[in-house]
């Protein structure tokens, strides 16, 4: 792992951002994307190079498309004087391919393209390295395609759970989970902060129209089947224990780390204490990256619940608000209808429905206020708990004990009871905190990973009067921390 980066800045060409500079009087940024996009369109399969004749066509078929010859014509203006434009007739065969030239021009001094020139004294149009990573963020961005997350985090299940194989090689899979999973967490990322960009977009005072299309075809096209999948078929809860568990497991196994860390120094050309040390560094990342997803998935859930009722209440605001617009309005047809029926003109256009004049009933006795009436008294069915055979609560019982041994693991335990220690070598019962002396279950837990082979704590029972905690009196005894820890 390289402890230093370099600037992207140091590696791209100086000029690169400046074909889409918006100084000055010309408007060609969209153009230039646009025709960087269907440039890359070509040369993305395209193993030998294009031909400068087939990209200049190309640019030439956007021009006309797009009408942005006048565009064009504009910029070499501004840039080479009027007189050399005013010289070609814009719309013109030669003007535009002319005009194509520029733009390619343009496009190589800035370091979008490469030209070369062949021993036929053919040219070829080539894309660097960087171009193809920024135009297909480019691209990724036009497109606006929903973010699927169920890919990234089933590979990463299936290549830890494949270690049983016996071609399993930890030096190819574990780099490629800890990508997966580095790409669901930036994608999670990705979605909360866009669900907070539509609720600021919902926030200023939009109209009923454009909060609707916001609400039903835009958000909930792009996002809303992202979150769907997101809380059903793609659950994180789905394969997170099991990559967790299998890690935790390879934590503990030291002879299984030494072969891991060989085989990616064999693979890798690094040294078995560089190995070693990026081999731990996957299978921390990738649990703590798992384990701390639930904050980030309950910030999502609070940001869509918000959002729907941000914008439902603008929608509701909008329509009927303080001032009494939507009631002005009815009021408005209300008065025109009457002003056309005190004319005497009680027939609509033909694409209009008829006026219907309803009778006014006289008052009766349901007209006013209607006292309540009384009403019998609730009473609630009587709830039965069925009772259980005695094969479904075993069943019952060892799947509660699976989830307790998974919550309260020995490595978890162990790292809890280190930490209270505080530099001391043992640490008496009555000095635990309330919360672990109030949670028997707790307490018990910690007794019995005492004796864990692979805990840095052991128990003593010492003298003493017996210490109660809950209900119960129990013989006192201290934690000690063992000397080789």
């Amino acid at each position: 792992m390289s402890s230093s980066m370099a600037n992207p800045f140091d590696i791209l060409p100086a000029n690169l951002f400046n074909l889409f500079s918006t100084q000055g009087i010309t408007t060609l940024q969209r153009h230039y994307i646009a025709i960087l996009l269907r440039v890359y369109t070509l040369a993305e399969f395209n193993r030998l190079g294009l031909a400068r004749e087939n990209v200049i066509n190309d640019i030439v078929d956007y021009l006309k498309t797009e009408q942005a010859e006048s565009e064009v014509a504009a910029e070499m203006a501004a840039e080479h004087g009027a007189a050399d434009s005013d010289s070609q007739a814009v719309g013109g065969q030669t003007s535009q391919y002319e005009y194509a030239g520029y733009i390619l021009r343009r496009l190589h001094e800035t370091g979008w393209i490469e030209r070369e020139q062949q021993a036929n004294y053919n040219e070829i149009i080539t894309l660097p390295d960087y171009a193809f990573t920024l135009l297909e963020a480019l691209r990724t961005i036009q497109e606006q395609k929903p973010r699927e997350f169920k890919g990234q985090l089933y590979t990463a299940h299936k290549l830890i759970m494949s270690s049983r194989n016996d071609d399993f090689s930890p030096a190819l899979a574990l780099p490629q989970a800890y990508e997966n999973v580095r790409q669901l967490v930036r994608g999670l990322n990705e979605l909360n902060q866009n669900i907070r960009r539509y609720i600021e977009r919902a926030t200023r005072g939009r109209d009923v129209a454009e909060l609707l299309r916001l609400q039903f075809d835009d958000y909930s096209q792009t996002l809303g089947p992202t979150y769907h999948a997101l809380k059903t078929s793609d659950h994180v809860s789905r394969y997170r224990r099991d990559i967790v568990g299998r890690l935790q497991s390879w934590q503990r196994n030291a002879p299984w780390l030494e072969r891991a860390a060989d085989d990616l120094a064999t693979h890798k050309r690094l040294s078995p204490a560089q190995a070693h040390q990026e081999i731990e560094h996957y299978i921390h990342s990738i649990i703590h990256q798992l384990e701390s997803l639930d904050p980030l998935i309950e910030e999502i859930d609070r940001r869509h619940g918000q959002y729907l009722r941000v914008s439902l209440r603008q929608i509701r605001y909008q329509l009927i608000n303080a001032d009494g617009s939507f009631k002005d309005r009815l009021v408005s047809i209300a008065r025109g209808l009457a002003a056309f029926q005190m004319q005497g003109e009680t027939l609509m256009p033909d694409e209009m429905p008829p006026l219907h004049l309803h009778p006014v009933r006289s008052p009766d006795a349901d007209s006013f206020y209607t006292p309540p009436k009384r009403r019998a008294p609730f009473a609630p069915a009587q709830v039965v708990a069925s009772a259980l055979l005695p094969a479904d609560l075993a069943a019952l019982r060892a799947t509660t004990m699976q989830d307790v041994l998974q919550a309260l693991t020995p490595d978890k335990v162990n790292k809890q009871v280190l930490d209270l220690f505080n530099g001391h070598r043992t640490l008496h019962v009555n000095d635990l905190p309330a919360n672990i002396l109030n949670d028997m279950h707790h307490l018990t837990t910690i007794i019995a990973y005492s004796h864990h082979p692979e805990v840095g704590y052991g128990i003593e029972i010492v003298d003493g009067d017996a210490v109660k905690v809950g209900n119960y009196n129990i013989v006192p005894f201290q934690l000690t921390r063992l000397s080789n820890i």
